[in-house]
């Protein structure tokens, strides 16, 4: 049964996601902690150190996907008991920080036990391309500081292109990210691109590069990316899709972010918002491939032109992983199952 999917933008945030930055890369007027590693939706930059604490408590029930991929999002989950007037967010060893002030009620929503749940979005930048130390503060409403809550980033290598869509969610579950080209063409775990020679001899790569968590074979990278090299970037209309192929575990909902990405600029969608963020509440069913972004490019040549251009019979698949096969298989025979209970 297909699910509702909440659009994370209007449910938690009210629309904050849209106003993202544009550039990540190359802009003299960012700081470090932005143009390297990252910077948090409707949040204040402060250079110096990172606020020191004035309390021995620390923050509690704190939640972070610890993979990142460049250009990609991320979730701060903090429930706790206390209520916090602002976060302070940095990297170790990095000049500067992010003072977050939530706006209630949206991230300070009390569930009926009391807590509050402050939710605080994570844009990666398109550079990005270390292991860091997030550090994570907050500011009761005494004015007294915790300890830094300190939790480790692995960057994800991930390939790239004119054109890249990113996928994160925020626990281990077989979340698949789809993209329908102005071809027809469909990208996504079982059709995952490859290499193709085009006419001037060079070989390019495209396609989907990670399936993360496939048939709940956990991973727990959280993550998937695809991207498009700008000789094959086709003129016309992309969809995204986002599909819950295996709720893994039914009883924690899942957040979802996916942003799309031409020349390390924010497409415009013309679907809802880009950055585009959901959640699958508990329980959520599967095999929702629920369309999030849409959006045109003007750019790009014809799909005739670029069918031109790449040399016939160069096509070489990208290997699939025995997850994804299992996936496929299981693909077929519930498609024959339906076949033939019509």
């Amino acid at each position: 049964m297909k699910k509702q999917v909440f659009m994370w933008c209007l449910l938690l945030l009210g629309g904050a996601l849209a106003s993202c930055s544009d550039d990540d890369g190359g802009n003299p007027g960012k700081s470090e902690l932005e143009q390297q590693y990252f910077s948090i939706e409707n949040a204040q930059y402060q250079s110096g150190q990172f606020p020191a604490a004035t309390s021995t408590a620390t923050l509690q029930g704190v939640t972070v996907n610890d993979r990142a991929l460049s250009g990609g999002m991320n979730f701060i989950t903090i429930v706790s008991d206390v209520r916090y007037n602002r976060f302070f967010i940095g990297v170790q060893g990095v000049e500067g920080y992010w003072e977050y002030v939530p706006d209630a009620p949206v991230n300070r929503a009390e569930s009926d036990g009391g807590s509050n749940t402050y939710i605080i979005p994570v844009n990666y930048s398109t550079t990005y391309s270390s292991d860091i130390t997030m550090l994570i503060s907050g500011e009761d409403e005494s004015g007294d500081i915790t300890e830094p809550y300190e939790t480790e980033i692995t960057y994800v290598e991930s390939q790239s292109g004119d054109l890249n869509i990113n996928l994160t969610f925020s626990n281990a579950k077989d979340v698949d990210l789809h993209l329908i080209m102005p071809s027809g063409e469909h990208i996504y775990y079982g059709e995952p691109g490859g290499t193709v020679e085009t006419a001037d001899g060079h070989t390019v790569s495209y396609g989907l590069d990670h399936d993360s968590n496939a048939a709940c074979d956990i991973d727990n990278l959280n993550n998937e990316n695809i991207y498009i090299p700008a000789e094959l970037i086709q003129a016309g209309t992309y969809t995204v899709i986002v599909d819950m192929y295996a709720n893994c575990e039914p009883s924690i909902a899942t957040s979802w972010s996916v942003v799309a990405r031409y020349k390390g600029n924010e497409v415009n969608n013309e679907l809802g918002s880009n950055p585009a963020s959901g959640v699958y509440p508990v329980g959520a069913g599967e095999a929702d491939m629920t369309q999030v972004i849409r959006f045109t490019l003007d750019e790009g040549i014809s799909v005739s032109a670029v069918n031109r251009q790449i040399k016939a019979g160069s096509f070489k698949p990208a290997p699939l992983s025995p997850q994804s096969l299992k996936k496929l298989e299981a693909a077929k025979l519930n498609d024959m199952w339906r076949k033939q209970s019509k």
